[in-house]
């Protein structure tokens, strides 16, 4: 199955390097892939209440068919802690990096106007899109950096938040 990508850091080199994957740990190919890393020293997808990230998990591209993902399918890791290593691109290591992820437009939530606001993620370990939603703000921890060039509002540029905490280690 071939699936355009279109989510993923935009600026920089970026310091990439292999992490142990939490078990059972469901990447949808068309939604952020935001991680932390847990007590065990596993990469775990970030969830809407997550507030400390470690970085952008990049999973592969071949993907099983599945309900809850659609046409669209996604990637899981093994049922096994650390079975599964995937690459990523740690925050702590790559200050400052960009990154384009899907957002929510509805009632024009993604607009140029909230330029430099923090806002928060939504994620489920299901099988659905994690999305930045720029407008609200409870954990703060992305910075909305602007439209994609293309007036896409269903997807946007996101950094970091300083204000947040960047796990270094786990």
């Amino acid at each position: 199955m071939t699936n355009k990508i279109n989510y993923g850091p935009v600026v920089g080199n970026w310091d990439i390097h292999d992490e142990p994957v939490a078990a059972s740990q469901i990447f949808h190919p068309q939604g952020g892939h935001l991680v932390y890393m847990d007590s065990s020293g596993h990469m775990t997808l970030a969830l809407t209440a997550t507030g400390h990230l470690y970085g952008w998990c990049f999973a592969p591209r071949s993907f099983e068919v599945g309900s809850t993902a659609a046409s669209n399918g996604y990637f899981t890791s093994s049922s096994t802690a650390g079975g599964t290593k995937l690459p990523v691109a740690s925050f702590a290591r790559n200050l400052g990096m960009r990154f384009k992820m899907p957002t929510t437009a509805s009632g024009g939530l993604a607009v140029q106007a909230r330029v430099g606001e923090a806002c928060d993620i939504v994620g489920v370990n299901d099988g659905t899109v994690q999305y930045a939603t720029p407008g609200t703000a409870s954990t703060n921890v992305l910075l909305f950096d602007g439209l994609c060039e293309d007036g896409d509002t269903n997807a946007a540029y996101f950094t970091i938040n300083a204000g947040s905490e960047i796990q270094t280690t786990t």
